[in-house]
C-alpha cells in the first residue's frame, strides 16, 4: 500500500495517567513546599544577616517557580482533556492499517517502544498516513488493522481500543 501525503498528528496523552505526569507531580510537590518553607526560615534571622537574605531569595524564586510548574501542568492536562473531548464530539471511528512496525530503545533505561507507521482510512475522512510511538511492544504488527477515532478536519486522531 502506498503512503498519502497527508500526514495526521496523535491527540497528546492525559498527562496525569502517564510516568511524566507522575514524576511532574513529585517535581511540583517538592518546589511548591520547598519555597515558602525557606521563606518561612528566612524569618529566623537577625535583620541585616547576608545568609538570611539569600534563603529570602532562593526561597522567592522556588515559590515562583513551583507555581509557574504548577499552573504550566494544570494547562497542558486542561489542553490534552480538551482535545480529548473535541475528539468525541467531532471524531469519527475509521480503521487504520500497520504499514510498518520497527523496535526502538528510548531513555536513559533503554524503554523497549515500537515505531509504527499507519495508513488511516474510513468513512468521511481522507486518507492520510500518521506515526505512533507505542508501549504495546508487539502488539501493532505489520498488517494489522486497528480502530482509531479521527477528526477529519484537523486529522487529529488517537488509537481507539
Amino acid at each position: 500500500m502506498t503512503t498519502p501525503e497527508r500526514r495526521g498528528k496523535e491527540a497528546p496523552e492525559l498527562p496525569a495517567l502517564t510516568v511524566t505526569g507522575c514524576l511532574m507531580g513529585f517535581f511540583m510537590t517538592v518546589l511548591v513546599l520547598i519555597g515558602p518553607a525557606l521563606l518561612w526560615i528566612s524569618t529566623r534571622f537577625e535583620p541585616g544577616d547576608d545568609d538570611g537574605l539569600v534563603i529570602v531569595a532562593m526561597g522567592a524564586v522556588f515559590t515562583i517557580g513551583g507555581l509557574g510548574t504548577v499552573g504550566s501542568h494544570l494547562r497542558q492536562n486542561a489542553r490534552a482533556r480538551e482535545t480529548h473531548r473535541a475528539l468525541d464530539r467531532k471524531g469519527v471511528r475509521a480503521t487504520a492499517e500497520v504499514v510498518s512496525s520497527k523496535r526502538i530503545w528510548v531513555d536513559e533505561v533503554s524503554t523497549p517502544t515500537d515505531d509504527v507507521d499507519l495508513v488511516v482510512t474510513g468513512p468521511g475522512v481522507t486518507t492520510f498516513s500518521a506515526r505512533v510511538l507505542t508501549e504495546d511492544v508487539g502488539r501493532y504488527e505489520t498488517g494489522t488493522v486497528v480502530p482509531v477515532d479521527v477528526d477529519p478536519r484537523t486529522l487529529l486522531f488517537r488509537l481507539a481500543d
